[in-house]
């Protein structure tokens, strides 16, 4: 029994760094399902509701507090690393972890292995997280495909309609306009 908590505890506690340093907090309620918040000191105006056809795209919680952090100018002045795509592909590796990148030229696809990054996107055909704790903005994109083992990251697009493919945890998706 043991040998089966240690894993688990280990990943919760990963999951809650990895909140932790993108700025969220993680609540448990009653019931038991985990949903995902950002910590308020004050109440504000409600998120704009999505279009009838992004309402299926949109997961997780995305409150104004978290809607806030998908702003592309609260960013722009603190990116650390500015990159383009070379034939159109792009993949944000670890080495970018709790850096804030822009990704700039003609992507078709980018990656995004780190964790805790902030991410600048410009439209793209397919975006594929696999790292946790990530904010990423994108301008457009086709599909956004988060996957299994990515946990607590908050995607949103600024313009057109995303195709969601969500597996893993905790992660908010919303279209930002």
């Amino acid at each position: 029994m043991n040998t089966v908590r240690r894993p688990l505890a280990l990943s919760f506690a990963l999951l809650i760094a990895g909140c932790a340093l993108a700025g969220c907090s993680v609540r448990v309620s009653d019931a038991g399902a985990a949903t995902s918040t950002a910590a308020s000191t004050s109440p504000t105006a409600a998120a704009p509701s999505p279009s009838p056809s992004d309402r299926a795209n949109v997961r997780g919680v995305v409150d104004d507090e978290r809607m806030a952090k998908l702003q592309r100018g609260r960013w722009s002045d603190k990116v650390t690393q500015h990159v383009a795509c070379v034939d159109g592909a792009y993949t944000v590796d670890r080495n970018a972890d709790a850096l804030v990148v822009e990704v700039t030229g003609d992507c078709r696809e980018v990656t995004i292995l780190a964790s805790a990054a902030t991410v600048l996107l410009p439209a793209v055909d397919e975006l594929s997280v696999q790292g946790d704790g990530n904010i990423v903005i994108v301008a457009a994109a086709r599909e956004i495909v988060l996957d299994a083992g990515a946990d607590a990251n908050l995607v949103g697009w600024e313009s057109g309609t995303a195709v969601v493919k969500d597996a893993g945890t905790l992660n908010g998706t919303t279209p930002i306009s």
